[in-house]
């Protein structure tokens, strides 16, 4: 009985089950929760022992389940962000530095965060969202255990970096500009030079800031915190919001895995006014929403005034997430909320468009809805969200600082009765849906494959441990340029040496 309860015992630490694992999300955006929370929720649902800092509460209870909270301020109240729509792109990325060392100031100084690096608590994992909180690192350095990174995002340019992914210039675009994969001369001279802008930028201006914070709030104080750009290149594995379809073609390590849709869950019915407000449309419903980054209420009011008249002036009508409880000169035919359950919106079959910014968690849920979109983008990576979606057939592209009434009415006009808008988000939803299997089902797998594993060495490629005369092969260069070199130089030896025994001597002629 007792070797069977041991082989039982060693049969769950082999599966990497009752593991103690610590998530750190303090990025306060609900956006990113929506995205990380659901995979330590089903951790805990797993057996796992789960600690996570999250800046609110996701509403998850369960007995091995405890949530480290802060006070925190939601990114759309830290500054008017709309400011950040009128910069040019390397000016907004410096904007985006600003933010990340913002926010992780305001999440290290707080008693939790302190708490938490002073504890004796033993962890056998770190998952970690990469966003612009590099300082977190820091716990992976005090607690010594293998770390999981996860974007909420996709692949970008920094990731590449820190897997050693091959993400060449000429075909991988910037996740900040809104290119394709097939790209002019020109936009792959602004590829070229804006991705060394934000590399150069990253490591000189951003990353000193960030250990800055990590030696100001996580040090003891003996000796500062190392290198986090050396415990961030020691990442085990990364879990990566993304798919194909929602971006272009591109190379992968093996310990880099799209789990795209690991957040969506089922939708459920609507509270009775909504649902009858809905099914009362006769010609449908169009659903209008910023996301949680963005508040309406903060667009200038030029821009309103467009949205207000174009929306007045449509046969349907408009559900506006609203974040007050009245709007002025609100057309009859808008009904406003400060919160709208849009998953479960999106399902509805009176819904005839969806207008968003284009954030990729609400794209993702609109393509398992099936619904086309007008998408008018704000930042990040939102232009090439809605570019990518446009070339695919199922969305039409309005520009947020010059769109007019017109446009605004014409575009959702157009993707609400062209029949083939709908087709093809229909036909890109049931690819997906067939490519899917289960992504958080995968993303607990690997989670648990690094536990099992005490990291995921085998998979990670040596290119990490190259430098960059190693990766480019300019030693290797060099010597086969001197050999080649020295083999010429030979061979003219070698050949003004045969010369000159050929040569017949001059036979001097004596005079008689």
């Amino acid at each position: 009985m007792n070797l069977i309860a041991t082989c039982f015992l060693l049969c769950l630490a082999w599966r990497g089950e009752g593991a103690r694992i610590l998530g750190l999300f303090p990025i306060p955006g609900r956006s990113h929760l929506s995205v990380t929370s659901p995979l330590m929720h089903a951790l805990a649902k797993k057996g796992h022992d789960v600690t996570v800092f999250v800046p609110f509460n996701t509403g998850f209870n369960a007995s091995n389940y405890k949530e480290i909270t802060y006070d925190s301020i939601p990114l759309s109240n830290h500054e008017d962000i709309s400011t950040y729509i009128n910069m040019n792109i390397f000016l907004a990325h410096i904007f985006l530095y600003h933010m990340g060392t913002m926010t992780t100031e305001m999440a290290l100084n707080t008693t939790e965060a302190q708490a938490l690096i002073k504890s004796e608590e033993k962890f056998d994992i770190i998952i970690l969202e990469q966003f612009f909180n590099e300082a977190f690192l820091a716990y992976v350095h005090k607690f010594k255990c293998p770390l999981v990174l996860i974007s909420a995002f996709g692949p970008t340019a920094t990731i590449n970096g820190i897997f050693g992914n091959s993400a060449p210039y000429s075909y991988v675009p910037s996740e900040f500009l809104p290119l394709g994969d097939r790209m002019t001369f020109y936009e792959r001279l602004l590829n070229t030079v804006a991705n060394l802008y934000f590399d150069i930028t990253r490591k000189y201006y951003y990353m000193p800031q960030q250990q800055a914070l990590a030696n100001k709030y996580l040090s003891d104080s003996e000796k500062e915190i190392p290198s986090l750009e050396e415990i961030e290149s020691q990442a085990d594995f990364i879990l990566l919001n993304s798919h194909h379809i929602f971006s272009t073609p591109r190379p992968y390590m093996e310990n880099m895995k799209n789990v795209a849709g690991m957040h969506l869950k089922s939708s459920k019915p609507l509270p009775s006014d909504l649902r009858q407000y809905i099914d009362s449309s006769e010609n449908g419903v169009i659903l209008f929403s910023l996301g949680s980054a963005m508040q309406s209420i903060l667009m200038p009011a030029n821009t309103i005034k467009v949205l207000k008249g174009a929306f007045k002036r449509l046969p349907y009508n408009v559900l506006w997430k609203w974040e007050n409880d009245t709007m002025e000169n609100k057309p009859k035919n808008v009904r406003i909320g400060k919160w709208l359950p849009q998953n479960d919106i999106l399902s509805h079959p009176n819904l005839k468009v969806f207008v968003t910014h284009g954030g990729i968690s609400s794209l993702m849920e609109t393509v398992y809805h099936e619904v086309p979109i007008v998408g008018i983008p704000l930042f990040g990576d939102q232009k090439r969200n809605i570019k990518i979606a446009e070339s695919k057939g199922y969305a039409e592209f309005v520009d947020f600082l010059t769109m007019t009434e017109d446009q605004v009415y014409n575009a959702v006009i157009n993707v609400a009765t062209n029949p083939k808008y709908r087709d093809n988000v229909k036909k890109v939803s049931a690819y997906w849906k067939g490519e899917m299997n289960h992504p958080l089902d995968a993303a607990v797998h690997w989670v648990e494959y690094v536990l099992k594993n005490g990291g995921a060495k085998l998979l990670k490629a040596t290119v990490t441990e190259q430098n960059f005369i190693q990766y480019f092969l300019l030693d290797v260069g060099c010597a086969i340029l001197l050999l080649l070199i020295l083999t010429l130089f030979l061979i003219h030896k070698t050949f003004g040496l045969l010369c000159r025994k050929s040569t017949p001597k001059k036979i001097s002629k004596k005079n008689d």
